[in-house]
């Protein structure tokens, strides 16, 4: 169970705090859709100075919004659209 803690040390030692938090609270969870929510519940609280943190999921056209905390978000990105749909493409492409 996720337990509120406060991250203590190097940047390098609060990261692997999380990554370590992160792992306790996907374990033995097969669901991708509960793990990615808990993982941006996770980066959501542990980043404190973003505005969004989220997952997009490539359905083999597109990418569509998954679990995410923040702001409304587009919920579909066409390959070649955009900063992060270029992005995609150019993953699609080039491998």
């Amino acid at each position: 169970m996720f337990h509120t803690i406060s991250y203590t040390g190097s940047r390098e030692e609060q990261h692997n705090q999380v990554i370590s938090q992160l792992k306790s609270l996907i374990y033995d969870e097969p669901s991708r859709i509960a793990n990615l929510a808990n993982a941006t519940a996770l980066l959501n609280f542990y980043l404190s100075d973003i505005n969004w943190v989220g997952f997009y999921m490539f359905d083999g056209k597109e990418l569509v919004l998954g679990p995410f905390q923040g702001l409304p978000a587009c919920i579909r990105i066409p390959l070649g659209r955009g900063y992060v749909g270029q992005a995609l493409w150019s993953a699609v492409q080039f491998g």
